[in-house]
């Protein structure tokens, strides 16, 4: 296997390709044609025009080319022609979107703002929503199916997301129920490394008042790896290897109108999925990275692994149109229960080799949500709209975790439970101060907490006779509040141009480093941005061709980083002071018969503030002990002041300079045979790096990777053959980081092939 290689497309390339894009949208002309109403499925007139594309981030559906938000949103059979089938797949259809393995979570920044540690007690800068209710940075691996919707939404959504959402927001909709009698689909799929997949849904009206919709989702997929370490033991033979894909997921959904003027919606699903634990290999330049295979799709580990996660989630939304004027009364009600249990081989290597003494980590998180949201919704007519409504969320996450190494058994024996509760009010009011000129103004008041009972911690067994074990405790709290919102100024220009500008605020609450043997427990501030943005979209040649245009100016405030900790010589989350992230984004669509043509881009300019910290990369191995002071002299304490780097100027972690897209397809009539479909996709995105010292390891170089799809269709059968990463481009897709520094990294899947065949009632 080949080491990976530099992506094909030079930035200059993808620059050059952005402003071209941009340049030629100028010099068109506008067309006459009108527009649909902002409720509309699809614009009027004929087939090969675009379809109007509904947005529902605003508690209201709205036409996207008509609302002043930067955002990508994608149907599900836009997903399929993508190659998307799972959330880390996004970052390849739109722009501004970064998304990479780090075992347990995943690292999900846009415009290089969102989630900085795999710890799973941090909360995430982009928030996820699946049916609206608000996901925690766990289990979002499990496979797309049966989708109605996927909503991208770059920059702080303050008023309606709120805390959490600095980098933007991510809402997943599945399909709902329907009244239009009998239909769905079957799918059936098998590929390369023994894949096989079988996915489906079926509406079925109960009567005139009540519809139900059932989907199912299973695979089943060998591993991308070959394990020479644990798969000789007769006990590992017992699990699945590393990286192999077992999934069953199911959703049930009911559609009721018990009542006029009243709508119940009801979603159950439940995802069953097991992997055999992560693959990964440690990074070059590491302690074990000699003691690990060459070749990229090579693992030795010297105990199995495991990866098994189970998630139910439930919700309710009920729409009451109160005495048929208009006013929506809404009421969103949510219950998740989340099981992950993980075994990992934590230094990725066997102790066959002449290496250091294996480690063994086992890890169990169980994570309640309960959520309640209530709105009331204006009527979408008139010079002034608004909806108003409250938010609360009572989070409960149980983490309980086994460290075991060869030198020191039962060396760390942690279990605690942390409890998130977090309330908020809001409001938007949009007014049309004169035709065709809107003043829109939001407001949100978020009181979160974050909080461990005291009396639960880590016990700490040194393994040295003698010497007792160290209790440290990981009780603590951080209470948090802010005000966030908008203030927009949009204007309809005429029927095909739409401008925009307008300031937001996000927020992401703070929280607290646990206690240890030499200090108190010690907080983190909350993380604050103000976006400052235009934006223009249009469309064009009777709605053949549709833009979108925008720039922003992000002032970053008190960013949250995982840092080493000199007072304590542990590992903190700590803030580093000010940040400046600038950018544009474009977008562009293109229907004409048969020709499809769609391509986004970005380009995001991220610059660290004043900030000095302890650069972990370059000290001693071994050095645990805290800072040197008054009456102190080594070997008890460290001077660890020559390791201070002072990052200012630097890029922020996980925020690639460029990242491009662009898609292609022609549909061909075969007379009445039926129609081909050929498709080819590219995706680009940047050079980043995994931590803020930005050492020759922690770079992930950039990625280009094409993926494409032949499709024929007749009636209601569709078959299809699909290629992933179709240039088989190997490339290390993240990393996962403990202490502040780099100890493993993954690969991206490598060129994946197929067929799918699917039958549509």
């Amino acid at each position: 296997m080949s080491h990976f290689t530099e992506s094909r497309l030079s930035d200059r390339a993808v620059a050059i390709a952005t402003v071209a894009g941009c340049l030629w949208l100028c010099h068109t002309a506008p067309a006459s044609a009108q527009q649909s109403p902002a409720a509309s499925t699809a614009v009027q007139g004929s087939s090969d025009q675009l379809q109007e594309v509904v947005v529902t981030a605003e508690r209201r559906s709205e036409n996207l080319q008509t609302t002043p938000i930067a955002a990508t949103v994608l149907n599900g059979d836009e997903l399929v022609q993508k190659g998307v089938v799972q959330m880390s797949d996004l970052q390849t259809a739109s722009p501004s979107l970064s998304i990479t393995p780090a075992g347990l979570t995943a690292n999900v920044n846009i415009r290089g703002i969102g989630l900085d540690s795999g710890s799973p007690s941090v909360v995430p800068g982009v928030a996820t929503y699946r049916e609206g209710l608000w996901e925690p940075p766990i289990l979002t691996t499990d496979t797309f199916y049966d989708v109605g919707s996927v909503e991208v939404l770059r920059g702080p959504q303050g008023t309606f997301v709120g805390s959490n959402s600095t980098g933007g927001a991510i809402f997943i909709t599945s399909q709902n129920p329907n009244f239009n009698g009998i239909n769905g689909y079957v799918q059936a799929q098998g590929a390369n490394f023994g894949d096989a997949a079988l996915q489906g849904a079926v509406n079925l009206p109960i009567d005139e008042t009540w519809a139900a919709r059932v989907a199912l989702d299973m695979e089943h997929r060998d591993s991308f790896y070959t394990d020479t370490g644990s798969e000789l033991t007769a006990v590992s033979q017992q699990f699945a290897p590393p990286g192999a894909l077992d999934e069953k997921n199911m959703r049930f959904g009911l559609l009721g109108k018990p009542v006029d003027n009243l709508n119940v919606l009801l979603k159950v699903e439940v995802n069953d999925k097991g992997t055999g634990g992560y693959a990964y290999k440690p990074v070059p330049g590491t302690e074990y990275a000699p003691y690990a295979s060459p070749d990229p799709f090579t693992v030795n580990y010297d105990h199995f692994t495991l990866n098994d996660e189970l998630g139910v989630r439930g919700s309710l939304k009920i729409d009451w149109d109160i005495g048929g004027s208009g006013v929506i009364f809404r009421s969103l009600s949510g219950d998740q229960f989340m099981r992950v249990h993980n075994v990992y081989d934590t230094d990725g290597t066997s102790s066959t080799l002449p290496g250091p003494p294996a480690q063994v980590e086992t890890q169990a998180i169980i994570e309640r949500p309960l959520s309640q949201e209530f709105n009331l919704i204006s009527p979408a007519t008139g010079p002034l709209q608004w909806v108003v409504g409250t938010y609360y969320l009572h989070d409960i996450r149980e983490i309980e975790l086994d460290l075991l190494s060869q030198a020191i058994p039962n060396s760390i024996v942690p279990n605690f439970t942390q409890k998130i509760d977090s309330a908020a009010a809001f409001g938007q009011v949009s007014y049309e101060i004169v035709p065709s000129l809107q003043l829109q103004v939001g407001l949100r008041y978020t009181y979160d907490k974050n909080y461990v009972s005291p009396g639960e911690g880590v016990t700490i067994h040194l393994g040295i006779p003698g010497v007792p074990p160290i209790f440290s405790s990981a009780a603590g709290a951080e209470s948090d509040s802010a005000t966030t919102g908008k203030v927009a100024l949009n204007w309809t220009v005429n029927e095909a141009n739409f401008l925009y500008a307008f300031v937001a605020k996000g927020f992401k609450a703070g929280g607290f480093n646990a206690a240890s043997a030499t200090a108190l427990q010690s907080t983190f501030a909350p993380e604050t941005v103000w976006d400052y943005e235009i934006g223009w979209k249009g469309n064009f040649l009777a709605d053949h061709v549709r833009a979108d245009v925008g720039g922003f100016w992000n002032n970053y405030t008190d960013l949250q980083v995982g840092a080493f900790n000199p007072t304590t010589a542990s590992s903190a989350l700590v803030n580093t002071g000010k940040s400046v992230i600038k950018g544009g984004e474009f977008e562009l669509h293109g229907k004409f018969a048969g020709l499809q043509l769609d391509m986004g881009g970005a380009y995001v300019n991220s610059r660290l503030g004043a900030v000095t910290l302890v650069n972990t990369e370059t000290l001693p191995p071994g050095t645990s002990v805290p800072q040197c002071a008054d009456g102190t002299v080594p070997p008890a304490c460290f001077n660890y002041l020559p390791y201070t780097v002072n990052l200012s100027g630097d890029q922020n972690p996980f925020s690639p300079q460029w990242t491009f897209n662009a898609g292609a397809q022609y549909a061909l009539a075969i007379g009445d045979s039926g129609t081909l479909t050929p498709r080819i996709n590219y995706s680009y995105i940047g050079a980043q790096w995994t931590t803020l010292f930005e050492a020759p390891e922690d770079y992930l170089r950039s990625q280009g990777l094409w993926s494409g799809s032949v499709t024929f269709e007749r009636k209601a059968w569709r078959v299809q053959l699909y290629g992933l990463n179709l240039a088989n481009r190997v490339y290390i897709a993240g990393q996962s980081a403990a202490g502040g520094n780099p100890d493993n990294e993954f690969f991206g899947n490598p060129r994946q092939f197929g067929l799918r065949i699917s039958y549509h009632i």
